[in-house]
């Protein structure tokens, strides 16, 4: 069977970010995931203002239409990279809103909702999450968890840097990228810690290829059975050259 091509993926970095420290480490991840052939990156700054709410002088029609704008970017993205300071010890509250203005949304598609969680407009999207916190021990840890929690509920695949070497050195957490903001919360990302959110960008764009093409050949396998082809048939293959005892081309004896 031929390998599956590689299919145009477009990766999603959002982020809520008050002092820039989130936003620039949202940077340094799409420089990573860039740096992975056929994949499209893009950053969604996610606002103060909940989405569904109409913003000075904006019609019904213009903010339905800013909404499912949104939920389209969601909608299209074959991986979702999401970050947000720790805010005692979770997700800022606007990305979380973000998700739950999005989730509940009527399109696309139509979904009950009072029943989030059987929405699939996330499901099987890869995910990977980011954050920062003004000192090491400041949440980052569980504040990676509740982002990562939020995609499991949603069915994605979780993609995360594991731990990296030294293990007992090194300070980047296993679940995300994170940063150490500082007291004022505008410290930008160490040389270290960019190097780490380049390296999650990277992982995550090439994740979200492994996912993308193996589906493509499951789906090809799958109507090969459908149309009768067995798994290990070599249908399409020539028949291997006949052979004699020892192993030489075989030659056509008289009858």
């Amino acid at each position: 069977m031929m390998s599956a091509p590689s299919p145009r993926l477009d990766i999603l970095i959002v982020f809520y970010s008050r002092f820039g420290t989130v936003a620039a480490l949202a940077e340094q991840i799409a420089a990573g995931a860039r740096t992975v052939d056929g994949v499209n990156v893009s950053l969604l700054a996610v606002e103060e203002r909940p989405v569904g709410e109409a913003l000075p002088d904006e019609s019904e029609h213009d903010l339905e239409f800013r909404r499912a704008r949104t939920v389209s970017r969601f909608a299209n993205a074959d991986a979702i990279v999401v970050g947000a300071p720790a805010y005692f010890g979770s997700m800022a509250s606007p990305v979380k809103r973000l998700f739950e203005d999005c989730v509940t949304a009527a399109v696309p598609p139509v979904t009950d909702n009072a029943r989030p969680w059987r929405h699939h407009l996330f499901r099987d999207k890869v995910g990977a999450a980011f954050t920062s916190s003004a000192t090491p021990h400041g949440g980052n840890e569980v504040t990676l968890q509740s982002i990562l929690t939020l995609m499991m509920h949603l069915g994605m695949v979780i993609v995360t840097p594991g731990q990296r070497e030294p293990l007992l050195e090194h300070v980047a957490a296993p679940y995300g990228a994170t940063v150490v903001s500082g007291a004022q919360g505008t410290a930008l990302p160490t040389d270290e810690e960019a190097v780490a959110a380049r390296e999650l960008g990277q992982r995550v764009a090439e994740v979200a290829q492994w996912v993308a093409r193996g589906r493509i050949a499951w789906h090809s396998e799958r109507d090969l059975v459908e149309r009768g082809y067995r798994p290990g048939d070599h249908r399409d293959e020539p028949p291997p050259a006949a052979v004699d005892s020892d192993g030489d081309p075989a030659t056509e004896r008289p009858a």
